[in-house]
Parts: C-alpha cells; structure tokens; sequence
C-alpha cells in the first residue's frame, strides 16, 4: 500500500531542516531550507546558506535590514552542517503539504537532523516580517 503524499507532508514541522537536491523544481537546489510555518495545509521553507558574505553583499545592495538574514552558529540542536548559516528571510518557498510530500517521496526532500528551536524561528519571523519582498498575507502568519 503506498501512503498517499500529503501524509508526508503533514508531519512536516516548523524549525525542520530540509536539504533539497540538485533536481529539486523548488527553492535552491542543492541548499538546507527551514521550515518557517506550517498552517492550514501549506508549508513556507526559507533557504539557509553559509555564504554570509554573499547575505551582507545582497542587503547592502537591495538595502535590506540585515536582520532579514539571520545568522545561527552551528549547534546540538540546528546541526547545520557550517560554523555559521544565514536564513534568508526575503525569499519564501510556499508548498502545499501534497506539493511536499510528493517531493519527500520522489527523493527530492530530504529531513535532515536537527532543529532551529523557538528562539531561531522567532529571529526568522522578525526577518520575514521586516522584508519588503514578502507579501502581507504571508507576514500574517507569523
């Protein structure tokens, strides 16, 4: 019997940490994305990367706040797999919890160990409610 996608997709959890590979259609390939809010059956993921060079380049430029690009240290409980990770918190990928489980299954997903806890999804809230790019009805759910 194969269970039906959005099973996977449910138990999707907000602070998870996802890796999504080099032929995933969604997000970044071949980056960790954290799973930002999980409601009404649709799943929002920002992308993390260790390029912290790259996030204070793009926010002098664009003139972002920098706190739309958080930076965590690696630790226990994140288990990033870099000394220091930014979450980019102008960019949102919104999934339906079908959408995701479907790439779970296929291989395109993968959950990686760890989570960013309270305190890292309350910076990224901040983040995604401070970025001009993201739409309100999104900023509403945090």
């Amino acid at each position: 019997m194969e269970l039906p996608a959005n099973l996977f997709g449910s138990v999707a959890e907000e602070g998870d940490i996802y890796f999504f590979t080099s032929d995933c259609p969604v997000g970044i390939a071949d980056h960790m994305h954290v799973c930002v809010k999980h409601a009404n059956k649709i799943i929002l993921l920002s992308t993390c990367s260790s390029k912290i060079d790259t996030a204070m380049r793009i926010a002098m430029l664009q003139g972002y706040d920098m706190n739309t690009f958080p930076v965590f240290t690696q630790t226990e409980e994140n288990k990033f797999r870099k000394p220091q990770t930014y979450v980019n918190c102008n960019k949102v990928v919104e999934l339906t919890e079908e959408e995701f489980g479907n790439l779970v299954k296929t291989c395109k997903i993968h959950k990686l160990s760890g989570n960013i806890g309270k305190i890292g999804l309350s910076l990224i809230a901040k983040g995604i409610n401070l970025s001009p790019d993201i739409e309100g009805r999104i900023k509403r759910l945090f």
